[in-house]
């Protein structure tokens, strides 16, 4: 019945007038360069007032748009890639739902590679074009030549790009979608022009990167794993100074240790800015290693038990007071060294800004920048060895010393707790495990060993020990990782498809960030994005970077960032390709007026 009623109808719009009718659809042409090499013709379908048409996959009834296409003057027929319609209900049978064309759509022709100059296209387009009363069939034949268009602008950066690259990659493989299959694997990915929400606070040169990043670098000492460790540093040096030598000079001592701390903070963030810079990485980036971050986890842990007094580590000396055959200038550096990787996980909210500028720059510009965060946190360190008279302002040592060391000794724990909180939740309960053998490894090496033993056997034990530990690491690394709930996971091709079309709320994350777990605690709490959701009409997209995705990073590279946490709101239209985004830190307000100012008018 369903099908009679259909073959009724198209006799029926067939036998009508449609010279009486204004022009339903009208035809525009556009020609594009692929990446690479090779064109595309573009024929844009622009439905009049009121009208639309049904897309080439009409869904569960209509006639499809079927368009044929041929080169000039050869006469080769060319293959035409169409986009998915808008779902909508059925103008005669209610119950069903159909794809429309009810906006500018593009058909895509791609054009053969032995396509000679001054080439042309001819193409005639059958579809049923209707309004909200009445529907008849249309044929439409329309030609372009490519000397209309000696120039043609970059295929990758149209706002339609993302759709074509999808439907290529959807299409079975034919030799005339070869030339564009290659132009797809050698573009460069997503181009997009992003606003920033308030662009005042943007950091987009070095005179603007290196304050923000000397007082970032500042901040960094007042962070709770830092300051208890250089405090109790200093002032073990004061007790030193005090207990030793009466010929010992003192401001001597005290330069001499600060330089040599102050060293051991730069040396980190060079090391770290080659490693990021050389590898193309961003902030953070290290921690989607679950061997680095268990690795991280145990050295704390091993440094906490020595905090306790269950083990001396050989090269980083906390304690109270002087070991012999120990260098002061080694476990200066050691100590800065140490001090900076502390501050490391919690340095987000004072260096976001200026590392998704930064990141994104050459090495040497990495490096600048690096240095002039290390040296915003060496410079307390060096005006006290220029000045070392200031160390009157450092409490003096006594038995409040004890209590700081044992309290540096639980928020190093601390860090060590929140290090097993990014791992995958599969791989815990072995991390457990290798804690307890560390635990007992460091045991064994504080109290197995002596000096009254010989070289040989000492070392013995504690090689025994430490290979223990390593062992046990190795041994939880090879339990595999389950993977991680989120909203709805990013994925590329899913992510091309929607881009244009549907409004879309991006947010990028890990488990390694705790500034992007405090907004998904707070800004970003289902109810509150659920609430959004129903009012402004987007979908909600999850990037997790917890662990590595060479395409998740392609994404956020190509939002002018290399750091997260960040949120990205794309409207559908042509204004897909200049989304609004908001970096590091933000509030419901300033996500909301993001979405208003992306969306324009709630829905």
């Amino acid at each position: 019945m369903h099908g009679f009623l259909t073959v009724l109808a198209f006799f029926f719009l067939l036998a009508s007038p449609v010279t009486a009718q204004p022009t339903p659809v009208s035809a525009s042409w556009e020609l594009a360069t692929l990446p690479g090499s090779g064109l595309v013709a573009v024929l844009w379908l622009t439905p009049g007032q009121g009208f639309k048409a049904y897309a080439n996959d009409p869904g569960q009834t209509g006639l499809p748009t079927r368009a044929e296409a041929v080169l000039t003057p050869s006469g080769k027929s060319l293959t035409v890639l169409y986009p998915p319609g808008k779902t909508a209900q059925d103008l005669y049978e209610k119950d069903k739902t159909v794809k429309i064309y009810d906006s500018p759509t593009p058909l895509f022709i791609p054009v053969p590679h032995d396509a000679p100059p001054g080439f042309g296209v001819q193409a005639k387009v059958n579809l049923l074009a209707c309004t909200d009363s009445s529907c008849w069939p249309m044929s439409l034949e329309t030609d372009f030549s490519s000397k209309e268009v000696p120039n043609p602008a970059p295929a990758d950066r149209q706002p339609w790009w993302s759709m074509f690259a999808g439907l290529v990659k959807e299409a079975p493989a034919t030799s005339s979608l070869g030339v564009a299959a290659k132009a797809i694997e050698a573009a460069p990915g997503w181009t997009f022009a992003p606003r920033s929400l308030q662009p005042h606070l943007e950091v987009n040169g070095l005179l603007k990167a290196l304050p923000l990043a000397f007082l970032a670098g500042f901040l960094l000492n007042l962070m709770p794993c830092v300051l208890p460790v250089a405090c109790l540093k200093l002032s073990g040096l004061l007790a030193v100074c005090r207990e030793g030598d009466p010929t010992c000079d003192r401001f001597a001592l005290i330069r001499q240790h600060n330089i040599f701390f102050s060293l051991g903070v730069l040396a980190y963030f060079c090391v770290l800015a080659v490693l990021l810079g050389l590898a193309e990485m961003a902030w953070g980036e290290l921690f989607q290693q679950p061997g680095l971050i268990l690795g991280a986890a145990v050295v704390l842990f091993a440094l906490g038990l020595s905090l306790f007094g269950v083990f001396h580590l050989p090269v980083i000396d906390l304690k109270l007071t002087p070991r012999p055959g120990h260098s002061p200038r080694s476990q200066a550096l050691a100590t800065g060294f140490l001090a900076t990787l502390l501050a490391t996980p919690c340095s987000g909210p004072f260096l976001g800004g200026v590392l998704a500028w930064t990141l994104m720059q050459p090495v040497a510009v990495v490096m600048t920048v690096f240095v002039g965060i290390g040296m915003g946190m060496a410079s307390p360190y060096l005006l006290l060895a220029v000045r070392p008279e200031l160390t009157k302002f450092v409490p003096r040592p006594g038995p409040w010393m004890s209590h700081l060391e044992k309290l540096a000794g639980f928020l190093i724990m601390g860090t060590c707790l929140y290090f097993l909180v990014i791992l995958p939740a599969a791989l815990l309960p072995a991390s457990l495990v290798a804690l307890l053998v560390t635990a007992f490894a460091c045991h064994a090496w504080g109290s197995w060993t002596n000096l009254s033993q010989g070289a040989f056997t000492r070392w013995t034990i504690r090689s025994v020990a430490a290979a223990a530990a390593v062992a046990a690491c190795v041994w939880a690394l090879s339990v595999p990782a389950a993977e991680s709930a989120a909203w709805e996971p990013f994925d590329k091709a899913t992510f091309h498809q929607m881009l244009g079309k549907e409004d879309l709320l991006v947010d990028f994350t890990a488990d390694w960030c705790p500034t992007c777990k405090a907004l998904e605690k707070t800004v970003l709490r289902p109810p509150a994005v659920a609430r959004l959701q129903k009012r402004y009409g987007f979908k909600a997209i999850r990037v997790d970077l917890t662990r590595e995705s060479p395409e998740a990073m392609a994404l956020l590279r190509s939002l002018g960032s290399a750091s997260i946490p960040l949120a990205a709101v794309f409207p559908k239209g042509a204004d897909s390709q200049r989304p609004v985004v908001l970096r590091d830190l933000f509030t419901s307000g300033q996500l909301e007026e993001a979405l208003e100012m992306a969306f324009g008018q709630v829905k």
